[in-house]
């Protein structure tokens, strides 16, 4: 199952990377840059400049033009457009940097990386324009508020200047890590994260790339991605692909699954149903979804003692430092109390932080009570502590429990004639 929602994720970030793939697109054109012709990528690259887009389409006092035309001689650099180029660069140079505001072109690193890309070009007999570039930088990076962004390094070392690094912060935005990560492997004094820094960040990127919407990014963002699960794929192996995400999206599919949960008719000879009764029935059912996936599965984990009280996990997942604590709603009335009860377990449950850090609440309806499961789920989301709620209905082929407690007790008084 999780290759395929790898395979699924990948798959949308390549369609972002091909929307761009078109002649004289900066954002198809960064992103090749990113993916550095990587194969896996599998697209056709269409985004060089030729002589017909120079034609047709190059306009040497629009700066995407002019940065389009920097990437494609950084990469062919046999191509001859130094003349196109240097009328393009005269231009760009001419502007103070000064005076573009936020949203301007400038701002946009696709546009400021092609641009030094073409400054390179033509660095050895007009070293101003690189010069520009240098400034244009050092001006972004000084109204920088919050972090320093790693593609805004890239281009101050491409400049051949320095700007500082950019911070470590695996809750940054997920476009923030995945720059990072690329970062961590192009910048010239690596290393710039140390091994379990580079280990938490891929996991954070694997985990929160599964969870967040990742459709419908631009072209460079989608290609830094790409590439940031990729290598965290390669090097990780299966040990990154397990995360707190990776639990939700397996008990997600619960429901689902009950779709093969047996209650014969009755007119068979030998009916089989399975029932589900009680907390412990649903607990063997996580159990036999997660064991798999995750051989340190705990079941009935005793916690250290809190009081005059002693504290047993449903279960837990030590490598995730999550436990997963399972209720039972036999009625509407019983999420009020089920709310109640997570509230009361959170702090005795996370008091050893180096075992357990997290709870995932996972919540069978056996009275498909669902007008109650938007309330419960947004209340108990907000509890610190609280890593996700899971809340699956009975099925409806499996009956409501007065039924089964009568066809329990007719199989009952029949076995004992």
């Amino acid at each position: 199952m999780m290759d395929r929602l790898i395979s699924e994720l990948l798959e949308r970030l390549r369609s972002d990377i091909a929307a761009a793939n078109t002649g004289g697109n900066v954002e198809g054109l960064l992103a090749r840059h990113i993916v550095g012709g990587d194969p896996r990528v599998e697209i056709s690259w269409g985004v060089d400049c030729d002589d017909v887009w120079l034609q047709r389409s190059y306009d040497p006092s629009s700066l995407p033009s002019v940065a389009a035309m920097g990437y494609t001689i950084a990469h062919h650099p046999g191509l001859r457009y130094e003349t196109s180029l240097e009328e393009g660069l005269q231009r760009a140079s001419a502007r103070d940097p000064s005076m573009a505001g936020h949203g301007a072109a400038l701002h946009d690193p696709a546009v400021l990386i092609g641009l030094i890309l073409a400054a390179r070009a033509l660095r050895a007999d007009s070293p101003q324009y690189l010069a520009w570039c240098a400034q244009v930088v050092r001006g972004l990076a000084n109204a920088t508020a919050v972090r320093l962004d790693p593609l805004l390094a890239y281009a101050a070392q491409l400049a051949g200047i320095s700007v500082g690094r950019p911070h470590f912060d695996v809750q940054a935005p997920l476009g923030y890590c995945a720059a990072l990560d690329w970062w961590c492997d192009h910048a010239e004094a690596r290393p710039f994260l140390n091994v379990e820094q580079r280990r938490d960040l891929r996991s954070a990127l694997i985990e929160r790339g599964l969870a967040e919407a990742t459709g419908h990014r631009s072209a460079h963002q989608a290609a830094l991605l790409w590439c940031a699960l990729r290598a965290a794929i390669a090097e990780g192996g299966g040990s990154l692909l397990q995360s707190t995400s990776t639990v939700a999206r397996l008990l997600g599919q619960f429901e689902s699954c009950l779709r093969r949960w047996r209650w014969d008719s009755r007119d068979l000879k030998v009916p089989v149903r399975w029932s589900i009764r009680s907390e412990r029935e649903v607990q063997d059912i996580l159990w036999v979804i997660l064991r798999s996936a995750f051989p340190d599965l705990e079941d009935e984990d005793t916690l250290p003692k809190f009081g005059h009280s002693t504290y047993r996990a449903d279960l837990g997942i030590p490598s995730l430092g999550l436990l997963i604590e399972v209720k039972f709603a036999r009625s509407a009335a019983e999420f009020k109390e089920i709310e109640k009860q997570v509230l009361e377990d959170i702090v005795p449950y996370l008091r050893s932080p180096e075992r357990y850090r997290q709870v995932l609440v996972f919540i069978y309806d056996d009275s498909c009570s669902v007008q109650e499961h938007e309330t419960t789920r947004q209340a108990l989301v907000s509890v610190q502590g609280v890593a996700d709620v899971l809340i699956v209905s009975r099925p409806s082929h499996l009956p409501p429990a007065a039924d089964r407690v009568a066809w329990e007790q007719a199989v009952g008084a029949a076995a004992k004639k």
